[in-house]
């Protein structure tokens, strides 16, 4: 080709052609794949470059000639030839002078592991090590990267089920709520709003679920002027007991299965066996029982009852498909004996008494068909009812039958059991109608509840010697126990009597023990104990369930009255004092106050309540705090 390019045109025939001459030793590989490092600590590409691009050739092998052009850069791998034949290094790999791989042609030291032979592993044979991290290639089920499966995550818990399709709030229920509500109505305690929540779901006797479907949102309306949103499809209630069921099928299905005794009379009478020629017996291949004869007239209903009654898990043609025919005449002879007996069902349900003097004529059925089409002909009205929202006890949840409802009720439980904040709203509103003051305290909205409305301390406002001075100490020592302020307050050493709890209406009060201090010092004590109830019920003091005890300090009268009249006061309360100085200022033998007791009748134990009814000493935790509600 010449130099200085020709300022003529090309022929016509010849105008596009391209000369690809120049270009039959260039690579398109990239410089970094041809760079591979030596085992030796040589970069290839330096001294070995020429030999390396020369000994390239189809199949490997040390170069005989050029091979320039076929440039195969697939990770080829040469299947293993017989026992004793040499195989051929793999495509890529450096060569040496004997023609083996630089990695068979090395020796190999102690923690100097390249490589190794084929070995047989789960994974279709392939054993070679990745990295040296002693993973097979072809193991996918042993762990990689440090425990983790391959992948790189790991099979973490992703939480409580949150179902797409149902929405479910839990609310208290009446009886267990209304003895909640004496009880702290009783104490004159504050107790934490979520407390009272966990409280509340912590046991299924003591709330009412309700579920509702999730509205649909609108599709293809347009963002200037949006559709309004569809109206959810109704859910199918079972009346009997007021189980929510998605389809009408699923809920008179769960009626004629656990209540179908409010309907009929069920019995087995002994009946005529059915006539006719039987040269076999259609089998379950599942239970093993005995259905009939295909030519019975009755077959295809005793196949559908059999597959809705007996079979769970497996679709009508499944099991159709698993029914098989035996052709035995003692197990002809077996099915007869069996069509002896019947169940018979008797309408209970009249809807027309008899006359005078007459006797009623019941109405039987011999089938579990007619009986359900007479009863869905009947009475439909006393089996499923549409409704848009379900409303129903606790106790009864481990009645309703799996399935999405279900799953989202539990999902929604054991969400409420972690952070109960939706069961703590449904509570708000029937606590403040019960008269309960709910305020919050902190930036971070940690809610209160109290029977006893809040009030502030002025300054110069004056109570009389024993009261300011109990108050002035509370004070002074913020979270301070109640059973500790006879050894911090009065000095008293030795067994103290404890303030009598409050009795419940119809309970008997329990006899306190005897006294063992002085007159002057037992005088003492009693009017420290009323005093500390007065300034608790005028609501001056705040007492905890554990004990604890804070008084704000006096504020003036203005910011009196805002702090009074608004539900979120800034600042929180003060941390209780850390275990080794509460330990080190207790009495030896001082004696607690008697605990509150709730009524047996709400709850066996009131552990959620007692496990963090005073802020902690490191804050509040992320599963006590609430955030604000608009």
């Amino acid at each position: 080709m010449d130099e200085t390019p020709s300022t003529e045109n090309p022929p016509k025939k010849d105008f596009n052609k391209l000369d690809l001459s120049q270009l039959q030793g260039f690579s398109f590989g990239t410089q970094w794949s041809q760079e591979k490092s030596d085992p030796r600590g040589r970069m290839e590409g330096h001294d070995e470059a020429p030999r390396r691009n020369s000994d390239r050739r189809e199949g490997g092998f040390p170069p005989g000639g050029g091979g320039a052009g076929n440039r195969d850069r697939r990770g080829f791998r040469k299947p293993a030839g017989a026992p004793g034949e040499a195989r051929a290094p793999e495509a890529g790999a450096p060569v040496t002078d004997d023609g083996r791989g630089a990695h068979e042609a090395r020796p190999q030291g102690p923690g100097d592991f390249r490589g190794g032979p084929r070995r047989d592993g789960p994974g279709g044979g392939r054993g070679d090590f990745r990295g040296g991290q002693g993973q097979p290639v072809g193991d996918r089920g042993a762990p990689r990267f440090g425990g983790q499966r391959e992948g790189g995550f790991r099979n973490e818990d992703r939480g409580p089920y949150i179902s797409p399709y149902f929405n479910v709030t839990f609310y208290p229920e009446d009886a267990s709520f209304t003895a909640l509500a004496k009880t702290i109505r009783n104490s004159c305690r504050t107790f934490e709003l979520f407390d009272i929540a966990k409280t509340v779901i912590g046991k299924p006797e003591r709330f009412v679920v309700v579920v509702a479907r999730k509205t649909p949102e609108s599709e293809g309306a347009p963002t200037s002027a949006p559709a309004a949103a569809p109206k959810p499809a109704p859910l199918a209630l079972s009346v009997p007991d007021g189980l929510p069921f998605e389809s009408e099928e699923a809920a008179v299905a769960h009626v004629l299965d656990k209540h179908l005794g409010m309907f009929f009379d069920v019995a087995e009478v002994d009946v005529d066996p059915p006539k006719g020629n039987f040269q076999l017996v259609n089998r379950c291949g599942v239970t093993g029982e005995l259905l009939g004869p295909p030519n019975y007239h009755r077959y295809s209903q005793i196949l559908q009852q059999h597959h809705a009654s007996r079979i769970k898990g497996i679709s009508f043609e499944g099991f159709r498909s698993r029914v098989e025919s035996v052709r035995d005449p003692e197990v002809v002879n077996q099915w007869l004996e069996k069509m002896k007996k019947t169940t018979r069902y008797t309408w209970k349900l009249n809807s027309a008494p008899a006359a005078e003097g007459e006797t009623p004529v019941p109405i039987l059925f011999d089938s579990f068909d007619e009986a359900r089409s007479y009863l869905l002909g009947q009475g439909r009205e006393k089996v499923v009812r549409a409704v848009d929202s379900a409303r129903f006890h606790g106790t009864i949840l481990a009645t309703l039958p799996a399935g999405e409802i279900h799953r989202s009720i539990e999902g929604a439980l054991e969400r409420q059991r972690r952070f109960p904040l939706d069961t703590a709203n449904a509570l708000r509103g029937r606590l403040r109608r019960e008269g309960f003051t709910i305020f919050k305290k902190g930036s971070k909205g940690i809610s209160y509840v109290c029977a006893v409305k809040r009030k502030f301390r002025v300054p110069g406002q004056t109570f009389s010697e024993s009261i300011g001075s109990l108050i002035s100490f509370i004070e002074g020592h913020a979270m301070v126990k109640a059973a500790d302020l006879p050894a911090k307050l009065l000095h008293l050493v030795g067994p103290v009597p404890a303030p009598a709890a409050p009795v419940a209406e119809g309970e008997t009060a329990t006899p306190a023990p005897a006294p063992t201090l002085s007159p002057a010092d037992q005088a003492k004590l009693s009017r420290m104990q009323g005093d500390l109830r007065w300034l608790i019920t005028e609501g001056y003091v705040t007492e905890f369930l554990d004990g604890r005890l804070f008084a704000p300090p006096a504020v003036v009268e203005a910011r009196k009255k805002e702090i009074e009249s608004a539900e979120h006061d800034p600042e929180n309360f003060p941390d209780a004092p850390s275990e080794a100085t509460h330990a080190a200022a207790k009495p030896a033998r001082a004696r607690a106050p008697a605990p509150v007791e709730v009524p047996a009748a709400l709850v066996e134990d009131s552990a959620p309540l007692a496990e963090s009814s005073a802020p902690s000493a490191d804050g509040d935790s992320e599963t006590k705090s609430e955030p604000p509600v608009a």
